[in-house]
């Protein structure tokens, strides 16, 4: 029977150097992460029909409230947001 370590076990899959393993780990998940958030974007703006910028143009209005549109944009620039902090955190993994 063979005995394993963390370190054998990372180098029988291909990571000579754990540090390596943990950046490609993080990696995959902020990947995943960021293909939800777009996909949750993408769904805005399907649903809206336009774009981020022009419903922040609807939410800036003043004198008119709709609560569906209001929370929408939020969520939507929040996911906007998200996404620029994934693409800065996956690009100092690579």
């Amino acid at each position: 029977m063979s005995t394993y370590t963390p370190e054998r076990v990372l180098a029988l899959l291909g990571y000579a150097d754990p540090l390596d393993a943990a950046r490609q780990h993080a990696r995959m998940i902020l990947l995943g992460r960021r293909a939800r958030y777009e996909a949750q974007a993408q769904a805005l703006a399907a649903k809206w029909g336009c774009s981020v910028a022009e419903m922040q143009a609807r939410y800036m209005l003043q004198g008119q409230e709709d609560f569906e549109a209001d929370d929408d944009y939020v969520e939507w620039q929040w996911y906007l947001d998200a996404l620029s902090v994934l693409d800065a955190q996956i690009a100092a993994l690579s």
